[in-house]
């Protein structure tokens, strides 16, 4: 069961799959369409063509969709401005792929053929941002999921999660490795290297605009975690 479900995110529920027990990684909401999306990084065969798509109207029951390629998804997020998911790969082709209900997908061209790890949209912006790990010009970004034109990063390092705040008008990005673990931009094209806490590998980060919090996670280190009021003064935390 490689889904579960919580009313609470306390509490928690194993759920079903959808018929292939592929490596999931990534999953998000659309509010306008009443559906879960969820990409995978493999398949059932990892170089087969398996559904590396999944979708489902209440987290519960999952059906099985075609992705455009079958390449290792690893990031989808939606946008209710432009009506469309976005999911990136770390190989293939085409590593970017677009749908506007989560069945159907086409494949975009990426600006590099880059190790794409996460994806994230601004509506204020009207901006999506992509982050590699691997690559010459580790930052892409596109007005509408299709067109993509390459940034620099703030330095060559392992970047695994961007995220954006409303609130703050900025964008963080946190990475597995490197100097400055952390980087910020106001406007997804110039980004600037921050220290992170530690230098741990940071694996994801988000934004609490109820708290006015960054918080970011790690996969080793003393601590693990650590957060932000601005994404630019990390403090470590257990």
């Amino acid at each position: 069961n490689r889904v579960m479900t919580s009313p609470d995110g306390i509490t928690w529920t194993a759920r079903s799959s959808a018929t292939e027990a592929n490596a999931w990684h990534s999953v998000c909401w659309s509010p306008e369409l009443s559906i879960f999306v969820a990409v995978a990084y493999s398949g059932t065969n990892p170089y087969s063509g398996a559904n590396r798509v999944m979708t489902s109207p209440d987290g519960i029951t999952w059906t099985g969709r075609s992705a455009a390629e079958a390449n290792s998804w690893y990031s989808v997020c939606w946008s209710p401005e432009l009506s469309i998911f976005v999911a990136v790969a770390y190989n293939g082709t085409n590593r970017v792929m677009t749908s506007q209900d989560g069945i159907t997908w086409n494949p975009r061209s990426a600006s590099e053929a880059n190790y794409w790890f996460s994806v994230c949209w601004s509506p204020e912006l009207s901006i999506f941002v992509a982050v590699a790990a691997i690559g010459t010009n580790r930052v892409m970004t596109s007005p509408d999921g299709i067109n993509w034109t390459t940034r620099s990063a703030a330095e060559a390092n392992y970047w695994h999660s961007v995220c954006w705040s409303p609130e703050l008008s900025i964008f963080v990005a946190v990475a597995y490795t490197g100097t400055n673990r952390v980087m910020t931009s106001p406007d997804g094209i110039t980004w600037t290297g921050r220290s992170a806490a530690e230098a741990n590998g940071w694996y994801s980060v988000c934004w609490s605009p109820e708290l006015s919090i960054f918080v970011a996670v790690a996969n080793g280190g003393t601590n693990r975690v650590m957060t932000s009021p601005d994404g630019i003064t990390w403090t470590g935390r257990s």
